[in-house]
């Protein structure tokens, strides 16, 4: 099937290459940050929260008592605000909202959501990364204009919708904002060549399009 997203599937194809250490000039080095629940500089509060039956299916979660991490670390200082704000648990990170200033000298998102995962759980035991309720304008369009129209697909859509390595509407979603913040944090925490993302799956909750949910699925090399 031909390219039906030239410039997100062109920036997707680089980074899906990076991650897989088949292309070199890659500029997202190993990061060796990490976090402390008492840190100097963030602010970081943690709680236990149980997750709604809508979200668990999609995250293929059978277990309704599923407890999660719900973590939000902010800058202390607010010249240059920064925050991740998400939940953690076994095997899963999935973010909720995230901003770093343009004008901070922090860690980048990527690299937070690995010290954040880090602070309960060992790296190698991730499994996917959720990125949740995504209004980013980027990442709307090209599922909502590109990606779903390309296969004649309704947007919003409340089923879930696979998107293999392999395909172009999965590198076209790698291409996206929230598909390099992704791509990133697999390339600060593991580096070229260790993990990948095998497949990219795409879910809206009650219709709404501004509750498009992405889940990243990782796998060794």
């Amino acid at each position: 099937m031909a390219s039906t997203s030239p410039p997100w599937e062109e920036r997707g194809l680089i980074l899906q290459r990076w991650i897989e250490g088949r292309q070199s000039g890659c500029p997202y080095p190993k990061s060796v940050f990490t976090l402390a629940y008492k840190s100097r500089d963030y602010l970081i509060v943690a709680k236990q929260e149980k997750l709604n039956a809508k979200l668990l299916a999609f995250l293929q979660i059978g277990n309704t008592n599923s407890t999660f991490h719900n973590v939000s670390v902010t800058q202390r200082d607010v010249s240059a605000p920064t925050w991740w704000i998400g939940r953690i648990a076994p095997g899963m990170v999935i973010v909720d909202d995230i901003f770093r200033s343009k004008r901070s000298d922090d860690p980048y998102i990527s690299e937070f959501t690995k010290a954040v995962y880090q602070l309960e759980f060992p790296l190698n035991s991730l499994k996917s990364v959720v990125v949740a309720n995504i209004n980013e304008k980027d990442t709307v369009h090209c599922a909502r204009h590109k990606v779903y129209k390309s296969q004649g697909l309704q947007y919003p859509s409340r089923t879930q919708h696979i998107w293999n390595s392999s395909s172009h509407e999965f590198q076209a979603l790698l291409g996206t904002g929230i598909g390099k913040v992704v791509g990133a944090f697999v390339l600060c925490a593991w580096g070229q060549g260790r993990k990948r993302i095998s497949r990219i799956v795409t879910f809206n909750i009650d219709s709404d399009v501004h509750k498009l949910h992405m889940r990243f699925d990782l796998e060794d090399m």
